[in-house]
């Protein structure tokens, strides 16, 4: 189950997720009460309905206070079967912590925190439009030291205009000196309505080479691999046993529940997204009696075909082709022949013991390979 909670502090010059600042904090309160009343409307259309994962993004979820948390979470536990050792994420600005929210939010029954720390550099961070500076990143991660929290992952982003080598390897080194039990290590993409993508193409940021970029997330992989992280999905590294697993759930494409202002669920084969505008969502649960799809899309089986290719690849392991064959019906090495031929010899990607996956040199270049499935 994906909650989002659209709100945050300001948002930033690269993001162009659904978010926006909150002026009004009482909105939290009736954004939180259409929330409540969706879980129970899906609650009661899938009755038995079990739950392995719940993760609350954003947004910054941690811009909730203990009783809207924990209304939301105990609306969930008392409308789906929530299963045993269950993993509880939630999405956290390190600006937005302090040792009595940490203590709360373990209380109302989060388990794993998601930093977004980004970078460890005042600079790189008020060039993101971040609204935390690196002090606040230690001074959380001290205390989540000290409340005995293990399971927590730290954002981190390379690429930025005009970031050198030894900058990025610095926070990096930093972060995992931090002692996280995941890191997600991403390239700056910008989309070009958001300000830093306004700014690029008016020649005021010139964006990296993309040989630097590569070069970056290369030594990013060796470090890493090095400190024991294992490399477990493209942009994700964790020690053992700690991946997350309701993201394994995306990229293994199996079925999600999305809920929040224009969250996305995927169940039986379509896909849902709910009506993405702010009042009309809250309106349209006032009654408690309307689920707010804005889109619908039933999906043939080839889409959901390539929709498994695309986000099994992801994963390091690859795709096993035989448990593919299975599920799908497609042979996947004769299907796309040509493709997987073509990159094979290019070193991008290769099979090895039964499973089609990326090279090391494929990853950086993943969307570029997968985009040929897709046409």
């Amino acid at each position: 189950m994906y909650i989002h909670i659209p709100f945050c502090i300001k948002k930033c010059n690269y993001c162009d997720f659904f978010s926006l600042p909150l002026q009004d904090s009482s909105y939290l309160d009736k954004y939180t009460q259409a929330l409540i009343n969706e879980i129970k409307v899906r609650g009661q259309q899938m009755p038995s309905v079990q739950l392995e994962s719940i993760y609350l993004g954003g947004g910054t979820p941690s811009l909730l206070n203990r009783r809207q948390l924990k209304s939301i979470l105990q609306t969930v536990t008392n409308e789906f079967v929530l299963l045993p050792g269950a993993e509880v994420s939630l999405e956290a600005n390190p600006a937005t912590l302090d040792n009595v929210k940490l203590a709360q939010m373990e209380e109302v029954g989060i388990n794993r925190l998601s930093l977004g720390v980004q970078s460890f550099f005042d600079d790189e961070l008020a060039l993101l439009g971040r609204v935390h500076n690196a002090k606040a990143v230690m001074k959380t991660i001290e205390l989540l030291h000290a409340q005995g929290w293990k399971n927590f992952n730290l954002d981190l982003i390379y690429g930025l205009p005009g970031q050198f080598l030894d900058k990025w390897m610095q926070s990096l080194k930093r972060a995992v000196d931090c002692s996280p039990s995941h890191l997600s290590v991403y390239l700056l993409q910008l989309e070009e309505e958001t300000p830093m993508g306004k700014d690029v193409a008016d020649g005021w940021l010139k964006m990296l080479d993309e040989d630097d970029e590569w070069y970056m997330f290369d030594q990013a992989m060796e470090y890493l691999e090095g400190k024991e992280f294992e490399h477990y999905e493209i942009s994700n590294f964790c020690k053992p046993g700690y991946e997350c697993h309701h993201n394994l759930r995306y990229w293994q494409a199996e079925e999600y529940l999305g809920l929040g202002a224009g969250a996305v669920s995927f169940i039986e084969g379509s896909r849902y997204v709910n009506e993405p505008h702010l009042k009309q969502y809250v309106d349209a649960l006032s009654t408690g009696e309307q689920w707010p799809i804005d889109e619908l899309e039933h999906m043939s089986g080839r889409e959901l075909m390539i929709d498994g290719l695309i986000l099994g690849l992801r994963l390091c392991a690859g795709i096993d082709l035989e448990k593919f064959k299975q599920r799908f019906g497609v042979d996947i090495t004769s299907e796309y022949k040509e493709i997987i031929a073509y990159y094979r010899s290019n070193g991008l990607l290769n099979i090895v013991n039964g499973h089609l996956k990326f090279t090391k040199a494929g990853y950086f270049l993943s969307n570029q390979v997968l985009y040929q499935f897709i046409t």
